[in-house]
């Protein structure tokens, strides 16, 4: 643990107690639990007074609640699993019944104690629960009264689906609207038309957002690895429109997931997964330049186990996974006569990735008013990579380290008419890359085109420069960390009658934030040599021309403090109609490095830069100079409105719809870019044989071989200033939010639930990195360098200056269609079908996430609207599982797509760019001619019943089994030259240059579980 870390976790066990002791009320948030809500009647008339309770089958675990003077009951805070329902009325009638409930669920059960079954609203669809040797099987109840647009994916699809990396974010997917895109590094999910970092993902209530970096998700930007151990996954939520106010931080979607628990009776499992290199089809382009097929071998293995401790009472639930990856890296020359200089370091190279997962959990159930659960979860990962695949040498890797920890400790209370759930967490992420040969002198060997006359050889440093060969020490030094402790108190009131039923959830949350920033770029020294392919002079390589080298900057540690409240009726009208009511705030009084005051002589530049002949003014400097520290942002005020109406009362068709504003953050490293920025200086050095001026150079040191050394440059820098470059953030930025609005309609027919949603998003007041010297979209950028400090005399020690501009849109229209019918036993099938129609534009930087920084213009303002990079305009996610003779079981993922749109450049004329105005070819699948992204994913099962009943499972994945070639870069050079508008299409525009993952790539698996 770092810093703060045994500290918080000290504060949240004491503080957690008191929060337990000093609440007392309502049902829990729907972030990791369900409801079940009902009428109790005798024949057709409502039966007053009297008590349900609802006992897990697998823990035996009992919530109670009363009946209401109109019949009517509300059981909150079930953890997602079967329940035997009992109801008991004031004169001592009795009926009961099993149900499964899903995660999130508000779900509907009417009882008849005259007839002694339930009422005929209840789905008949029969699921099925493990515990120990018994299946125990109760009506799966589709949740059809909701204004929420959501998916829920079982453990079933879970266990059962195709893939690769055990990451259960895969099935992600499986969701309208939302894309999950596997790449060599990272694998992103996003939503809505927007990028990845609008996402949030909540683990047993716990928020996993990423406050500093990219992704979404802490830890999923730049890994290979899962967030969660697979295993310990009972089941999630995807939320793509109109979730209710409980939920944070999180403009596109919501993911909510709850892990396992365990049961009455001893369960484990032990698993093992290997795909050999050999199995992994080659990628086209690879394959076309001749390389050998690059290896990846893929070895993953682990298992749980669960069981009680106490009967009835407390129970334990462990897991373990590991992943270990061995991939193979080419390391080459595209120009082969200097091959002599740099053949020890040509070859192929293994680059390993490693990550250990372990899960634990303790479930105590004190009395039947009264749960504690206590989590704790650890995640370590570390990924060789940054070299080869070209002139890069193994000793310019960097080893990309991640840790992730966890501890949640959950006290829920049952009352008379309400549940409380108090909670306190602790949660930590790092990222930490690393050069793996951090003290050794960086070395870049680069050829001059135009170098090419003469006899004698001479260093040429403004000419053109083709790189030959890079190696030595890598560049990208970072430790990162987010750290919070977190106290959540959610009260739910079930039992309040007026003007029809009402469910009242109010919650706060406060959050203490650190976070920790050092970045060391470039603090190994480059060199670059100039390398001539002529014979005689072949050895020039011994001096080099010059050496860069970034003087060090101190960490930086933050703290900001997060207070989020809400209120939520769920208002049940009458019987026919439902009305969700919420609305939330939230505030963070450090979000954009609001406690950081402009230095002074970063306010005498801006004023020498405002009094430059050719600058134009577009912002209002006062506006991003902060002398006291900034405001924070107070107006994060997000109503929530939906509404639900049962045409005939029956659950079978019913209209929805609902409207909301959904505030995201925004990441610390982009603020951070304010501090870091002026003093992340780079000196460069020229040195020649006899130093002064050289080469066109008027000042040049004499080489020494001493200077190859740390010691020796950091004499010779001793002293420099080097140069940086300026970012301002604005005063009183306000964070980004999205206004959703939707209309549907759901219809069931027996088993299968089917709804059609219109959905429409606006999303304001993101940002970008923008210019600030230069005048507009076609001047000469105002060179930095000639300002002078009128203080010192001298240059300003800056060579660019950027300003935030919070003003980039986006709007998104859709329609999603699903077709859901849940896998059972007893119907040996089960599938889903999502289709999203997608219309989704934004103007604004090009580039999506923090970074932001648009060079082709000096202002959002000035940016045309474009379609957004990421949304295809068709997207088909199928899947399903259907049983086999002789216990297979077959299961599938069919990923269809139009394709992503593209830009073009050289339009003619000199013509801005169109900006992804072109989209890749189409390619037949079932339709002629309709999809640009196609993949065919395959899961065989086969199960052995052994001794004891336990069961043998033996798993062959089949990944993009058709090996589908889907493009994911295209030659966006749209004519040949850019003089005049008539001027030749490139012949070549549009071709495909690269490929997304997966290729064609197959999988075996062995599980024991009992």
């Amino acid at each position: 643990m770092t810093r703060k870390s045994k500290q918080y976790l000290g504060a949240a066990s004491a503080l957690a107690v008191a929060i337990s002791l000093a609440c007392a009320g309502g049902a829990a948030a729907q972030v990791s639990t369900s409801t079940l809500r009902g009428t109790v009647f005798e024949g057709a008339a409502a039966e007053a007074g009297g008590s349900v309770t609802a006992t897990e089958v697998a823990t035996g675990y009992v919530s109670r609640g009363r009946i209401g003077a109109d019949g009517g009951y509300v059981l909150s805070g079930l953890r997602p699993g079967t329940y035997r329902i009992d109801a008991t009325t004031a004169d001592g009638q009795t009926v009961s019944d099993t149900v499964t409930l899903s995660l999130g669920q508000v779900a509907t059960l009417d009882l008849d104690v005259a007839a002694g079954v339930t009422g005929s609203t209840v789905s008949t669809e029969v699921a099925a629960t493990d515990v120990g040797d018994v299946v125990v099987t109760g009506r799966r109840i589709f949740e059809v009264r909701t204004s929420e647009v959501a998916t829920n994916v079982t453990q079933q699809q879970i266990n059962d689906l195709p893939q690769i990396s055990r990451n259960f974010l895969n099935f992600a997917a499986l969701a309208p609207g939302v894309v999950v895109q596997e790449g060599d590094a990272e694998r992103t999910i996003s939503a809505g038309g927007q990028p990845s970092v609008a996402i949030n993902v909540f683990i047993d209530g716990q928020n996993q957002k990423a406050t500093i970096i990219d992704g979404g998700v802490a830890g999923q930007d730049d890994s290979r690895g899962n967030p969660f151990p697979q295993a310990a996954v009972q089941e999630f939520r995807v939320l793509t429109q109109n979730f209710k106010a409980e939920y944070e931080q999180a403009s596109s979607a919501i993911i909510t997931s709850v892990s396992r628990s365990g049961t009455n009776e001893l369960q484990g499992d032990l698993f093992v997964q290997w795909q050999d290199g050999d199995w992994i089809s080659q990628n086209r382009f690879s394959e076309e330049r001749g390389e050998p097929k690059p290896r990846l071998d893929r070895l993953q293995y682990g298992g749980s186990v669960g069981g009680p401790i106490i009967e009835d009472r407390l129970h334990y639930f462990l897991t373990y996974e590991r992943k270990e990856e061995t991939r193979d890296r080419t390391v080459f020359l595209n120009r082969t006569e200097y091959a002599p200089l740099f053949d020890s370091e040509l070859g192929t190279f293994t680059a390993p990735f490693e990550q250990d997962l372990l899960f634990g959990k303790l479930s105590w159930q004190v009395d039947d008013r009264q749960r504690v659960e206590l989590i704790g979860t650890y995640r370590s990962e570390f990924d060789i990579r940054d070299f080869g695949n070209g002139p890069t040498s193994l000793d310019r890797a960097v080893t990309i380290n991640g840790d992730n920890r966890s501890v949640i400790l959950k006290h829920q209370f049952f009352g008379d008419g309400f549940f409380n759930e108090a909670s306190v967490d602790y949660f930590s992420s790092v990222y930490n890359p690393r050069a793996v040969n951090f003290d050794q002198s960086g070395a870049r060997y680069v050829v001059y085109r135009d170098n090419v006359a003469g006899g004698a050889f001479n260093f040429n440093y403004n000419a053109i420069e083709t790189t030959v060969f890079t190696n030595g020490g890598g560049a990208n030094n970072q430790d990162i960390e987010q750290q919070s402790l977190t106290f959540k108190n959610d009260l739910t009131f079930n039992d309040i009658d007026w003007m029809g039923r009402h469910t009242i959830k109010a919650g706060i949350k406060y959050s203490m934030q650190e976070y920790y920033v050092a970045k060391e770029f470039n603090r190994n020294p480059f060199f670059t040599y100039d390398v001539d392919a002529r014979p005689e002079v072949v050895g020039s390589r011994a001096i080099p021309t010059q050496v860069a080298l970034a003087l060090p900057v101190a960490p930086t540690v933050a703290e900001n403090n997060v207070l989020g409240i809400y209120l939520q009726d769920d208002w049940q009208v009458n019987d026919r109609l439902e009305l969700n009511l919420g609305i939330r705030w939230d505030y963070e009084d450090n979000a954009v490095n609001n406690d950081y005051e402009t230095p002074a002589d970063i306010q005498r530049f801006i004023t020498a830069l405002a009094a430059h002949p050719n600058y134009v003014p577009r912002v209002d400097l006062d506006e991003y100079i902060s002398t006291n520290g900034r405001d924070a942002f107070t107006g994060a005020i997000q109503p929530r409105v939906g509404f639900s109406y049962d045409f005939f009362d029956d659950e079978q068709t019913v209209l929805f719809g609902g409207a909301g504003r959904y505030y995201d953050r925004i990441g610390f490293n982009f603020a951070f870019s304010e501090r870091f920025g002026p003093v992340n200086r780079t000196k460069t050095i020229f040195f020649s044989p006899a130093g002064g001026a050289y080469g066109g150079q008027t000042s040049t040191v004499a080489w020494d071989p001493i200077y190859a050394t740390r010691e020796g440059l950091d004499t010779l820098l001793a002293g420099t200033v080097g140069t940086g470059e300026v970012f301002l953030v604005k005063e009183g930025a306000e964070m980004p939010h999205t206004d959703q609005f939707n209309l549907g309609i759901r219809q069931k027919f027996g088993e299968i639930q089917t709804s059609l949603t219109f959905s429409y998003a606006k999303t304001e007041n993101e940002f970008g990195w923008y210019r600030l010297n230069v005048n507009d979209a076609n001047s000469v950028v105002i060179p930095l360098p000639s300002l002078i400090d009128p203080d010192t005399g001298v240059q300003f020690p800056y060579r660019n200056a950027f300003y935030s501009d919070h003003n980039r849109e986006r709007e998104y229209q859709a329609i999603y269609l699903q077709i859901d019918k849940p896998y059972t036993r007893d119907a040996g099938y089960g599938f889903n079908i999502a289709y999203t129609f997608a219309e989704a534009t934004q103007n604004g930087s090009r580039d999506q996430g923090l970074s932001n920084f648009d060079f082709d213009y000096p202002s959002i303002a000035l940016t045309p609207t474009f379609n957004s990079p990421g949304t295809d305009r068709h997207r088909i996610v199928a899947s399903g599982t259907v049983d086999l003779p002789w216990d297979f079981r077959l299961s599938s993922i069919i990923t269809l797509a139009s394709g992503k749109p593209f830009t073009g450049f050289n339009p003619g004329s000199g013509g801005k760019p169109m900006w992804f105005e072109f989209y890749p070819e189409k390619r037949s699948f079932i339709l002629p001619n309709a999809f640009a992204y196609r993949q065919v994913d395959l899961r065989l099962t086969k199960e052995f019943q052994v001794w004891g009943g336990d069961i043998v499972e033996f798993t062959f994945d089949a990944i993009n089994v058709f090996d589908f070639k889907n493009y994911s870069s295209f030659n966006q050079t749209y004519r040949v030259n850019n003089g005049t508008p008539d001027a030749a299409l490139n012949p070549t525009f549009g071709d495909p240059t690269a490929q997304f993952l997966p290729t064609r790539s197959f999988q075996v698996g062995l599980r024991y579980r009992w």
